[in-house]
């Protein structure tokens, strides 16, 4: 009898002991880091202008976490990822909280999961841009971190927020088109103004790139003229992004003419495509 009283004593004890047991620790989100491309994405970061910005240029969205928006195909294929790194996320998959209603992004897909790393996959939606995030982490067995601030801006196949390359590659993928293969890429020639002509015609949506260090897009439907001397001129929207190094949007009326032919199928170039970029700057190749 006595031995039934202890053993009902001591199970009472350990309950209660269990009911004022420490919960497990809170989870502690250290930093932010993850894939690097070799090229604008460093530790799962956005480098910023690849160049030195001249006085009255911006930078705006250097070191901002880098959210791919790019159609790889599948997750596999899509390279990009954030590694979360911390104490105390336990061995069991929790959730993750961005804190940003609406939310950007199109995905968030968990890799892998450990007691102090978490690997994600963020993808946004095509035209985004940036966004400051409030990052919390919700472990299997119901803690939760305190918030780690940070910012995420848009990339697309590794072509930053505000660039060029980012404006140029945003645009054709909303109207159904392929991106150059490599932020520059071209698969045509354009002579500048004095050059023999390419047998170049301009077409709505062909980017155009101006000696391998900038990129725009004919953004109008070209408006051709024949002339009485067998001379042709198209003109059209140029529109494009960071041309004065301000990652911001600009367009201006552009002119592309051809002389009458000096030969069977020979013209030249009276008038090439320029650019916000300044006077002298003319296309010398196009993406279609």
């Amino acid at each position: 009898m006595l031995t039934k009283i202890f053993g009902v004593a001591f199970a009472l004890l350990l309950s209660v002991s269990n009911v004022f047991a420490a919960p497990p620790p809170a989870p502690v989100i250290k930093s932010i880091g993850g894939y690097w491309d070799g090229f604008t994405v460093q530790n799962g970061r956005y480098f910023g202008q690849i160049v030195a910005v001249p006085k009255g240029g911006t930078n705006q969205y250097k070191n901002f976490l880098a959210s791919d928006s790019y159609n790889y195909g599948s997750l596999a294929a899509n390279p990009y990822y954030w590694d979360i790194s911390g104490t105390n996320f336990g061995n069991v998959t929790g959730t993750l909280d961005f804190g940003v209603n609406p939310s950007p992004f199109t995905s968030v897909t968990i890799v892998s999961w450990t007691p102090t790393n978490i690997r994600v996959k963020v993808v946004a939606y095509n035209m985004f841009v940036s966004s400051p995030i409030s990052l919390t982490v919700h472990t299997s067995t119901g803690q939760v971190s305190a918030p780690f601030n940070d910012h995420v801006a848009g990339t697309i196949k590794g072509r930053g927020a505000g660039q060029c390359t980012w404006y140029a590659a945003q645009t054709r993928i909303a109207h159904g088109l392929s991106i150059p293969p490599t932020p520059w890429g071209t698969n045509g020639s354009v002579s500048p103004t004095g050059g023999l002509d390419f047998g170049y015609k301009p077409q709505l949506w062909d980017c155009m790139i101006y000696s391998g260090i900038h990129i725009a897009i004919i953004s109008s439907p070209p408006v051709q003229k024949t002339n009485g001397d067998g001379s042709i001129s198209w003109t059209f929207t140029v529109s494009e992004y960071n041309a004065a190094w301000s990652e911001s949007y600009s367009s201006s009326t552009r002119t592309y003419a051809v002389s009458k032919p000096i030969a069977p199928g020979l013209r030249i170039v009276t008038q090439g495509i320029g650019t916000n970029l300044g006077p002298n700057w003319y296309a010398t190749g196009y993406f279609r």
